[in-house]
């Protein structure tokens, strides 16, 4: 009977918390999601080397999930509780500072991903993007002078 009315509170501690961490769920999945694919590509790029894999590295992931997500809340609780006044009255954006945290991580795996992007493949995936665009951009103006043309 204890274990059941344990079991009972302590399904509701969490839901409770759940519900709080709504507001920033997506941020937290965004930030969790760049941890993975980074290890991912870390993956790809230590099999391409012929490193090896070892638990002692993986085990950062799990403690850099755990420093990343911490941080999201923590600046969440900060933002809502103690700077919500003080940001609003300059910046009517909800979650501003909590959404500025989770852009500087995101950057972080970004720049971390494309790091071994270019140690395997030698280039990078920024100049990749930048060279797409400007062929984007400059076949747009082809159509507009063919259209133009007829």
């Amino acid at each position: 009977m204890k274990n059941l009315i344990l079991s009972s509170s302590l399904s509701k501690v969490l839901i409770v918390m759940m519900a709080f961490l709504l507001p920033i769920q997506p941020l937290i999945l965004i930030v969790g999601g760049c941890i993975v694919l980074d290890t991912i590509i870390g993956l790809w790029r230590a099999r391409k080397l012929g490193q090896p894999i070892t638990s002692r590295k993986l085990s950062n992931v799990v403690s850099k999930m755990v420093l990343y997500e911490t941080s999201v809340i923590l600046f969440f609780v900060i933002e809502k509780f103690i700077l919500f006044d003080f940001i609003h009255y300059f910046i009517s954006m909800d979650l501003f500072l909590t959404k500025i945290v989770a852009c500087v991580l995101v950057f972080i795996e970004l720049q971390s991903m494309n790091e071994s992007y270019i140690i395997i493949n030698g280039y990078s995936l920024w100049d990749k993007l930048k060279e797409m665009l400007k062929r984007g951009k400059d076949f747009k103006g082809e159509v507009e002078n063919f259209k133009k043309e007829l």
